[in-house]
């Protein structure tokens, strides 16, 4: 193995998705971007008014640390359709991943080639996990670097037409810092998720037909039958439903002692993502990753 396979293998798995990893992203920029300069453009003349005079308002910018927790919310809601959307298509990359290629043949092609199971495998889990919310997100910093790009226009004009500077307010965004911030929760994001990840592809490997089928029905069916047995013997408590809900629910005390002790605020979702990691869950998703590597090696039909 050396770095020419793992560099190829990744720049194949892009290949076979890089219409929709471009389209996709490139749609929700331009819809982000067009839509609130549309939507100026259409203000009426009280509107505009009362808006600069909002802008321009020194009582409205006194408040710097208020300013900084409304820019983090600003780019976080821009980074939030993008990592929406960036969740719907790994759920259907890791679906297909293995799927595809059994069905068209493909898997045929490739494995004739000089690249082992084991390290395909690793490749379209670090492609699905991390690759493609990756580019997601570059799209949204790029949607933010527009919008940037824009205020420093708009801090230009202020200051030359109407004499109000709004310099300050820069160095108080720690741009830089808040969008370092946002990226950090990307790998946290990856091991919560990882189980999930590992599960669709063990579906993907398994299946014949239909791998989201494979994927859902077992885990409706394990709780169709905790819900029968519960109620049949009269239990107190669903240990499956309860344990898929405590995993992927995030709880309101999550957001307020439980994070206190976090210095700045772009850190309390890195914080509460981190918390959210199991090593249970963890192990389980190494467990389908290595039965996922099991069938690939040893199915006679790949």
């Amino acid at each position: 193995m050396n770095s020419s396979q793992i560099i190829t293998s990744f720049r194949k798995e892009i290949w076979e998705f890089k219409k929709t990893l471009f389209w996709v992203p490139l749609i929700i920029a331009i819809f982000i971007i067009v839509a609130p300069l549309l939507r100026l453009m259409l203000l009426e003349d009280y509107q505009s008014a009362r808006l600069f005079d909002n802008i321009t308002n020194v009582d409205n910018l006194a408040n710097i640390e208020g300013f900084t927790r409304f820019f983090l919310a600003t780019i976080m809601g821009m980074f939030g359709p993008f990592i929406m959307v960036s969740l719907i298509m790994q759920l259907y990359y890791f679906t297909t991943c293995l799927f595809d290629e059994r069905r068209d043949l493909s898997v045929y092609f490739w494995r004739s080639l000089p690249v082992s199971d084991a390290l395909t495998i690793g490749v379209k889990l670090i492609t699905g996990a991390l690759v493609v919310p990756a580019i997601f997100m570059l799209a949204a910093t790029f949607v933010v670097a527009i919008f940037l790009l824009l205020a420093f226009i708009v801090c230009i004009v202020l200051s030359l037409g109407y004499d109000v500077s709004l310099w300050g307010l820069w160095g108080s965004a720690d741009i830089l810092g808040n969008l370092m911030a946002i990226w950090l929760n990307l790998l946290p994001y990856a091991m919560w998720m990882f189980p999930v990840f590992a599960w669709l592809m063990l579906a993907s490997m398994f299946a014949n037909k239909a791998p989201f089928l494979w994927a859902i029905l077992p885990v409706a069916a394990i709780l169709l039958i905790e819900s029968f047995v519960v109620e049949y013997l009269q239990l107190d408590g669903r240990f499956f439903l309860n344990t898929l809900r405590e995993y992927f629910t995030f709880g309101q005390g999550m957001f307020s002692n439980d994070v206190s002790d976090v210095t700045s605020p772009k850190f309390i979702l890195f914080s509460i993502l981190a918390s959210k990691i199991s090593v249970v869950a963890t192990l389980l998703g190494v467990g389908f990753i290595y039965l996922t590597y099991w069938l690939r090696v040893n199915r006679s039909d790949v």
